[in-house]
Formats: C-alpha cells, structure tokens, sequence
C-alpha cells in the first residue's frame, strides 16, 4: 500500500501545527513554501490516486483504496479544522491553514467526482464542511418558516414537523454527520423550496414521499388524517372505499430509490400500507349491528363490555405504560387485569383473562410499541385542543 497521502500527513500533523514555535517565525517566507510544498502535492496526489485505481483490477481492492484516503483526507481537513480553533492565531498563519484546507477539499473533491462508484458516503464530512452547510440549513429554515406564516393551520402544522426535523439535525449533527445524512437534508430543504411546494398539503405530500420522510412525527400526523377521515363518514362500505382511495394515492407516488430519513425505521408506504389494511380488515368483520345486538344482550344479562381496536399485547402494553407512570394507585399488575381485562373486547377475543394478559408480555414487539405511542401522542394532540 503506497503512502500516498504521507507528505501532506507530515505538513500537517508536524510542521503546522499551532504548538511548532518554528512555524510563527519567518512567517512570509515559510508559509509560502509551505503553501507551494501544499499546492504541488495537490497536483502530484491526483496522478498517484489514479495510477493506484488503474493498478488494482478488483473491485473491492478500488473501493478499499479509495475509502482508505478518503478517510485520511477527512481526517487531515478535521485537524486543520481544530487547529484553526486555536486563539490568538496570527492572521498570515490563518490564510496557510485555509490555503492548504482549500487543496485537501479541492483532492476530496476530486475523488468524490471522478470514484464516485467508490466514494465512500457513509464516512462522515469534514468538520469545516458540516459548519458551512449546517449555517446555510438554518438560514432556509428562516425561509420555510416565513413562507408558511400565511398559510392554513394544517400547513403550520405540517412545517412545524419539519422545522423539527431540520433543527433536531442542526443540534445533534454539529459534531459530525454522514455524506448520505447530510445529502438527505440539504435535498429535502431544496425541493421543499422549489416553486411552491410548500403551500398546499398535497406537494408537500409528494416531496416528502418522494424521499421517504419516515419520521415518527410524521406518520403519527398521517395515521390522524386517515383516522379524522374515516370518522367523518357513517358507512362501513364507504369507509373501506375511502381508505383504498387514500391507499392508491399513498402508493402511486413516486419514491426516490434507496432514500430515507432513517435507515433502521420502515419506509413511509411499508408503515401506512399495513394500518390501512388493518384498518379495513377490522370494518369487513365487525358487523356494527351485531355488535349493538350483543351490547344490548351483554346488558341485559348484566355483562359490559368495552369494544377496543388493540391487540392482546397492546392492551398489556397500555396497562403497563398506565400502571408504571402512577395512573392507578395502590394497584398491582394482576388486580389491574382482573378489574379491566374481561370488559373488553376486541375484533379477535370477548374478554381477557388476568393469565392472558399476563402472557401478552412475551408478545410485545416494536410493531406494538409504535401502535400505543401513536395512540397516546394522538390522546395528547386531541388535550391541547380542548
């Protein structure tokens, strides 16, 4: 493995460094060698990274040689960076720092542009880099907010998710961030600032499809919409037919291939195509006519029972949640159950007993945590509205 990036490693890590005394003497003189020696090695770093592309016929070995010093350019820009931190550095020692910074970046660059095959965009950006675009996020996000001001609460509402979003990043990320994190944002700002996207729900809908915004936040704001829709109309039939209508509509919007705001979370479609479906399947079974007659019936035999849409684990997870944050005092896990578990009723089981329940623990999953989070996070939107 040729050093191929040992000379410029040595000019930085040694001989600029802010603690060499011999650097701040001569100042002239020295830094423009240092910056002639920088400005060659610049030339001669490029035809080296190409003859070692054209010396390696694998695949794998490419990619290997080129992360390889992509990351050691990174890490070079890195250290300029948190030398330039420095206080009290004299101007002329600033103006070699930013030179040099300018020939590693203009290096990356190249990589970047002529192996992008091997480009490695999981490697965090230059902390130099991340400060510059982080700054130039937060002034358009200046720019979303003023445009939306005008606008129907249901676009304030979708902005401030947004505005969540792009300041969550801006915080967390200050001390490093992904190329694909990084390019995830600065495009999704781009095309929410196109035209005029950002007044009307529907071509925010797009672009947040487009590139699958799979933000809890969000989802919880779609599983609302369809829920307020679907309450707003009496019939089983049309229910189901105005559920299909918004599922179509989810579906035939394009998505941007291999693009996420998480990679570890499910996309938009795979998280709203099942509550869709569950959604329908729940109106195809239950017979509202039988369920007021087997009301009517329980009554008069002196059964009551609460009819709701949750699964054996997520009624286990709902007492637990209840039951842990201080909701029911003096109770335990098992009176708890005994109190509540045989009044309800679901689409799948008429009552629950005290073991049932109990045995539901080994069924909680993530599918079930993320059904009563959305359930509460609605409870709470639905409180402020009072």
């Amino acid at each position: 493995m040729s050093f191929t990036l040992e000379n410029w490693k040595t000019l930085i890590i040694t001989t600029l460094n802010p603690a060499n005394v011999d650097l701040f003497s001569d100042k002239n003189e020295t830094i423009q060698i240092f910056i002639e020696q920088s400005n060659e090695e610049q030339e001669k770093v490029r035809n080296i990274l190409i003859e070692g592309i054209l010396e390696r016929p694998k695949i794998v070995d490419k990619q290997q040689y080129v992360k390889l010093n992509q990351a050691m350019l990174i890490r070079l820009l890195d250290k300029l960076y948190s030398y330039k931190q420095k206080e009290g550095l004299d101007n002329k020692i600033l103006y070699l720092y930013d030179t040099v910074v300018q020939h590693l970046e203009n290096t990356l660059n190249f990589i970047e542009d002529f192996f992008s095959n091997y480009f490695d965009r999981n490697e965090n950006v230059p902390a130099s880099y991340l400060a510059i675009c982080l700054k130039e996020l937060c002034k358009q996000l200046q720019v979303v907010k003023k445009i939306v001001q005008p606008f129907p609460p249901f676009i304030h509402s979708l902005s401030d998710i947004l505005v969540k979003n792009f300041n969550k990043f801006c915080n967390e990320k200050k001390t490093g961030a992904s190329y694909n994190e990084l390019i995830y944002q600065k495009d999704l700002m781009e095309q929410l600032l196109t035209d005029k996207t950002l007044a009307t729900e529907n071509s925010i809908r797009q672009v947040l499809f487009y590139f699958n915004y799979n933000d809890n936040d969000y989802i919880a704001y779609l599983y609302e919409k369809l829920s307020s829709l679907i309450e707003s109309i009496n019939s089983k039939n049309e229910k189901i037919a105005a559920l299909r209508f918004e599922q179509k509509k989810f579906n035939q919007l394009p998505t941007k291939l291999n693009c996420s705001l998480s990679s570890s979370m499910p996309s938009l479609k795979e998280q709203i195509n099942p509550w869709i479906e569950e959604e329908i399947k729940f109106l195809s079974i239950v017979d509202r006519a039988f369920v007021e007659t087997n009301d009517a019936m329980s009554h008069e035999k002196g059964e009551v029972y609460v009819h709701v849409p949750f699964k054996g684990s997520e009624i286990y997870l709902l007492h637990k949640s209840f039951l842990d944050s201080g909701g029911a005092a003096g109770e335990t896990y098992k009176s708890l159950f005994e109190k509540t578990g045989s009044h309800l009723i679901n689409k799948n089981q008429k009552g629950f007993s005290t073991e049932s329940l109990q045995k539901c623990s080994d069924k909680v999953d993530y599918e079930a945590k993320e059904s009563i989070k959305r359930f509460l996070q609605k409870m709470i939107r639905n409180i402020d509205s009072y």
